[in-house]
């Protein structure tokens, strides 16, 4: 892989996430404005910050990542990795507990955002492997 390959990485990733992001959102909101009409403001911030709790600490992950690619060795790369791995789910717990603690969201439909929003970056994944593989 050349460098100027290794320097779009970080921005094919990051729209790649957003794309699973987008799809979540979408698919989540349908089903959340099916099932109450839209009456419930809470149920739409929860679907909001579920979403942006997945997004921000995922994009903080792949920039810290990519940053570095092709640029330091492995063994130093590989710390990198935990370490921002680490902070990756520090963050995302930190946001959890704020959005808890502090502001009026349906958890479950907060919870369910940001598996739903982990899921379907999986799967764009899978999908993305299997189309290179033909």
């Amino acid at each position: 892989m050349t460098f100027n390959r290794l320097a779009r990485l970080p921005g094919k990733v990051i729209q790649r996430m957003c794309q699973a992001s987008l799809m979540a959102f979408t698919a989540l909101g349908i089903v959340v404005f099916l099932r109450n009409f839209c009456q419930d403001e809470r149920l739409i911030r929860s679907l909001a910050l579920g979403v942006a709790f997945w997004l921000l600490p995922n994009c903080y992950f792949v920039v810290k990542i990519m940053r570095h690619l092709g640029q330091i060795s492995g063994r130093e790369l590989l710390n990198i990795f935990y370490r921002a791995e680490l902070i990756k789910l520090f963050l995302s717990g930190i946001f959890f507990v704020v959005a808890i603690k502090l502001l009026s969201v349906n958890i479950p439909i907060l919870l369910l955002a940001y598996l739903v929003s982990q899921l379907v970056f999986w799967l764009l994944l899978i999908i993305k492997n299997m189309e290179g593989s033909l």
